[in-house]
């Protein structure tokens, strides 16, 4: 006798039956939903574009703000003619792969410059340090920071220490400094990181030359 014919629908052909029985609408749903979100977040980052700019730019301020406390405004100069925008001043070009002048800001209160800021990237032990040096338009060094992060820990890190940077109140651009003591501007080292400690005395010295030739003080 012959068998009947299976006519039970295999697993395959139900998935495809319940599929054609929903149509289109589940992916017009998901489109919809992918659609929304985009546009959502593109709302979000066109809305938040300002405030996330002048967070960032103040963030980048920070030490700006630190050193020229009275100041609401910090052009840059541009590094092949930094120094252009100085009353009195002098275009000087830092531009070389050599020099380790890396940016000039002017200090600006009111409309009016008030001082020069001066960022200098000496090469230490382990990586460079990352200064920045305040003048004012007489030459007068009005502030420092040194981020040290990249120096030995307990050691060349203390070149970016608060007591080491006391030290350096108080010179002028005309001034050489250094722990030797024929210098102008003579602070004391760290011991055991003589490295450290000369990178920051070649980066302000290569600052306070940089401030004479811009503020045509040599």
């Amino acid at each position: 006798m012959p068998k009947k014919a299976d006519k039970t629908p295999k697993a395959a052909d139900k998935d495809k039956t319940r599929l054609i029985e929903r149509g289109f609408m589940p992916a017009v749903i998901l489109t919809i939903i992918a659609v929304v979100s985009i546009t959502l977040l593109a709302l979000t980052e066109y809305t938040t574009a300002d405030a996330r700019a002048y967070q960032e730019q103040f963030m980048a301020d920070t030490n700006k703000r630190a050193i020229f406390i009275d100041a609401d405004s910090f052009p840059a100069e541009e590094l092949d003619r930094a120094g252009a925008s100085l009353e009195g001043g002098k275009a000087v070009d830092f531009s070389g792969a050599d020099s380790i002048i890396k940016e000039v800001y002017l200090a600006e209160k009111d409309g009016s410059t008030i001082g020069l800021l001066i960022t200098v990237k000496p090469g230490g032990y382990g990586g460079t340090l990352n200064m920045m040096l305040g003048y004012d338009l007489e030459g007068n060094a009005v502030g420092l920071t040194i981020d040290a992060s990249t120096q030995t820990a307990g050691l060349g890190s203390k070149v970016g220490e608060d007591n080491f940077i006391r030290q350096f109140s108080g010179f002028k651009a005309a001034d050489t400094v250094s722990s030797d003591n024929t210098a102008d501007f003579q602070v004391d080292g760290i011991s055991g990181a003589t490295i450290s400690s000369n990178a920051v005395f070649k980066g302000i010295n290569a600052g306070n030359k940089a401030a004479q030739q811009m503020l045509g003080l040599e």
